[in-house]
């Protein structure tokens, strides 16, 4: 401590100070990066609790008298409707993507396969081009299988979109897993469908939470192809949002907007709080 003391009274910095500093400068840039991120979701949670009269009032109002209108309007306004068809569409999308992902991204890990790299770099194209490109493509297809305004075209469609980057990540986490596994479980007799499903599946776990995780965030959050592609029975809980914007003669009901926003974003934020420890593994290998 007197050496430190002394140091700094030369004007010179002493190593642990300095880490101290550095320490403190990334803190708070994490912070000021966390207030930018969270302060739009902030704003339209304050807003859903608001009165019309409130909501647009300038200078803003941070203080005010909470209301549950705005709530109790929303779920009574065929909330549940969109909510079923969002649920339906986006567990669909997410069951079959893992179903058909995962095992693609083994294969793509621990099989021979010819021409690997092209066939990623093919695989990754979906991902590549805006999905306008894909639109028309997409709904001429799913009416000439007569699934415009059907539940199932989104679903097709959504897995279509999550399959790249669930296979991309999977074949990644099993490219980690050591390969001297697969070989004990063979000395064992396990065959390799055994193998996959006893020995690698297990091992993968904070990645198939993190796939499941993105999968649902991309397929729930997703409007473009929903409003395309939906019809009156099969619309999402995106395409719902849209009504309260207003018109020509109605204005824009930002406090119900506000509401529904919040009620469509909390799914996703319970769901990762939930897997929220593989998640972190997943992400950043730290458990």
């Amino acid at each position: 401590m007197m050496s430190e003391i002394r140091a700094q009274s030369d004007g010179i910095i002493s190593p642990r100070v300095h880490r101290a500093i550095v320490s403190a400068g990334h803190g708070c840039l994490v912070l000021a990066a966390l207030v930018v991120a969270l302060f739009p979701l902030f704003w339209v949670l304050l807003a859903s609790f608001k009165v019309p009269s409130d909501v647009m009032r300038l200078p803003p109002v941070i203080f005010f008298q909470p209301t549950l209108a705005n709530y109790l309007h929303v779920f009574a306004d065929r909330f549940w409707f969109f909510f079923e068809n969002s649920v339906v569409i986006t567990g669909g999308s997410v069951a079959l993507t893992i179903l058909v992902g995962i095992p693609a991204a083994y294969g793509l890990s621990r099989l021979r396969i010819g021409f690997k790299k092209t066939l990623m770099l093919l695989i990754l194209s979906v991902r590549f081009a805006p999905y306008i490109i894909f639109a028309l493509p997409l709904f001429l297809i799913m009416s000439e299988l007569g699934l415009i305004g059907h539940r199932p075209a989104l679903v097709v469609v959504y897995t279509i979109i999550n399959l790249p980057v669930v296979i991309w990540l999977m074949r990644a986490f099993f490219d980690d897993i050591p390969r001297e596994f697969d070989e004990a479980a063979a000395l064992d007799g396990a065959t390799r469908f055994v193998t996959f499903t006893r020995v690698l599946l297990p091992c993968a776990k904070p990645g198939i939470a993190t796939v499941t995780i993105l999968s649902f965030i991309f397929a729930w959050n997703e409007y473009l192809f929903a409003l395309i592609l939906s019809g009156r029975h099969s619309q999402t809980l995106t395409v719902g949002l849209t009504r309260f914007l207003g018109g020509m003669e109605d204005a824009v009901r930002w406090g119900q907007l506000s509401a529904w926003s919040i009620a469509v974003v909390a799914p996703v934020v319970i769901l990762a709080l939930l897997v929220n420890r593989h998640l972190r593994r997943g992400f950043t290998g730290v458990s």
